[in-house]
């Protein structure tokens, strides 16, 4: 395997010379750098990358952390953030915040490691934070964060206008009676609650109010709305709490926007054990279009967030920050519908 010493040789100049080159840093002449650049074509000379970061402080690593590496959700918007990171040249770090405590420990190890880049996907980051990484030389993207961070680079999505194309849709199909299904709204009052649920009630009050103004501008009540919570292991005893408030109603509601796709599959679940036709018995409607909505019979009707598009605008702007300095890039991008065979 060729040295950056066989390059000098090669090419005829010293050492400092090709590293001048190689990290791009210092003035050569043109003439020099091209016999330079065709002596590690021809040699096949592969630069030490850990080498050249101690000398550049770059490393070209990027890094997405979110909140849960197991959601579903977060597949799509990986792939598209290491699509774009790949094409510009950057090696990718997935990160598992599942944890106060982990994410600040991910703060530090992304300080001490040279990373260049960061999206923080769902979490609950604070201004002090940013500005830690920040002052690390560690460029930030925030995607949907509990709180929006003035100056802060971000790309979120339109939970209001999602909820309205749920609605208008099931008004359009007949509907009058129509409830809601909605993550926690507020902090439980007990320890004993998963890390998510600390915090990402932005998300849900932005969905549920799009509900409710869209309801009370076609003039229909939007009393019909339930406590449900988007973990995977928690949405099936609130489908059923939320199944038997519905069934003993005088007046059952003939349409549920849950607010997240787990949801809405677990009440669809819950009415099929009960021997409950959908949509004929009760329409559903979900938001967030996973992979599983075109798995399982009856498709769901879901408002769909474009979630690769979601990992490749953050993948962009951050490099943009990295490599031009780009601050204060604001993003919303607009969710699709999918018409399934639940409404």
């Amino acid at each position: 395997m060729a040295t950056i010493d066989d390059v000098a040789k090669k090419a005829k100049v010293s050492r400092m010379t090709v590293s001048r080159v190689i990290n791009n840093s210092g003035y050569v002449k043109e003439e020099t750098r091209l016999r330079i650049n065709q002596a590690i074509d021809e040699l096949k000379f592969k630069p030490n990358m850990i080498a050249k970061s101690l000398v550049t402080r770059k490393s070209r690593t990027v890094a997405y952390v979110m909140v849960n590496i197991s959601d579903t959700f977060h597949n799509l918007v990986n792939k598209g953030f290491e699509a774009v990171a790949f094409e510009n040249g950057y090696t990718t770090l997935m990160c598992n915040a599942h944890s106060a405590s982990r994410v600040a420990d991910y703060i530090n190890m992304l300080q001490e490691r040279c990373i260049d880049g960061v999206v923080l996907h769902h979490l609950n980051i604070t201004k002090k934070q940013v500005q830690e990484l920040e002052e690390s030389g560690v460029h930030c993207v925030l995607m949907d964060n509990e709180v929006d961070l003035p100056g802060v680079n971000c790309v979120n999505t339109d939970n209001m206008q999602g909820a309205r194309l749920a609605v208008e849709h099931l008004i359009q199909k007949g509907h009058t009676r129509i409830g809601c299904m909605h993550g926690t709204l507020s902090c439980p009052k007990t320890d004993k609650v998963a890390y998510e649920d600390t915090f990402q009630y932005n998300i849900w009050r932005q969905r549920t109010k799009g509900f409710r103004e869209t309801m009370k501008e076609a003039g229909l009540t939007d009393r019909y709305r339930y406590q449900g919570n988007g973990l995977s292991n928690l949405v099936p005893w609130f489908a059923k709490k939320t199944m038997d408030l519905i069934l003993n109603d005088p007046e059952p509601p003939t349409a549920l926007y849950c607010e997240n796709d787990i949801m809405a599959l677990s009440i669809i679940n819950e009415m099929q054990e009960r021997g409950m036709r959908i949509p004929d018995d009760m329409a559903v409607v979900g938001h967030d279009g996973l992979d599983l909505c075109r798995m399982v019979h009856p498709y769901l009707t879901t408002v769909a967030q474009p979630r690769y598009l979601m990992g490749k605008m953050s993948a962009a702007i951050l490099i943009d920050a990295i490599e031009k300095n780009q601050s204060n890039t604001k993003v919303v991008l607009p969710p699709s519908f999918w018409i399934g065979e639940t409404t």
